[in-house]
């Protein structure tokens, strides 16, 4: 648990769901299908009132999975996915925090994501937003979901791409 004993060094903002969204998508050869998680918690330590001196951490409960259809929300809940009785928590804890060069662009964040029990360290851009009053990160990236032990491939004439689009909005 990611969360358990996290003491912020800075101020503490709390991630939920009330003011942030963690969504995905999904494709095959036919299409593709939008979801998300309902349940997530988490907080921005936020030091220096600076992104690159901050940290961000959160929990995902992978059972609130939501997608545009009802069997596959289901199904994302066994072992072909995320396998939710074994594996009911996935995380991410950023390790840094990269301004872009010259003030403009995206911020680089790295950190480290666990699900389904595999631990990675991924890089995505993100565009961060700190002001007296609250601290935004939005970041849109793909990962491998093979990285992750996802490896059910779908149906023969319907297969599931391997990257799976991330949307952050925190």
């Amino acid at each position: 648990n990611v969360l358990e004993g996290f003491k912020a060094t800075g101020t503490e903002l709390a991630i939920t769901p009330d003011t942030s969204k963690v969504e995905f998508t999904g494709s095959k050869v036919t299409g593709k299908h939008d979801g998300g998680f309902k349940s997530f918690k988490g907080f921005i330590d936020l030091v220096g009132d600076k992104a690159e001196t901050s940290k961000v951490l959160f929990e995902i409960d992978m059972a609130s999975v939501f997608t545009d259809a009802d069997g596959l929300t289901k199904h994302l809940q066994t072992g072909d996915f995320f396998e939710v009785e074994k594996y009911p928590k996935s995380s991410f804890v950023s390790t840094s925090i990269v301004p872009p060069p010259g003030g403009a662009g995206n911020y680089t964040v790295t950190g480290d994501l666990e699900m389904r029990g595999v631990k990675k360290s991924i890089t995505f851009p993100a565009t961060i937003g700190v002001t007296p009053n609250e601290v935004n990160v939005r970041a849109e990236f793909s990962i491998n979901r093979k990285d992750f032990g996802i490896v059910y491939a779908g149906k023969a004439d319907d297969l599931i791409r391997d990257d799976v689009v991330l949307r952050l909005d925190l």
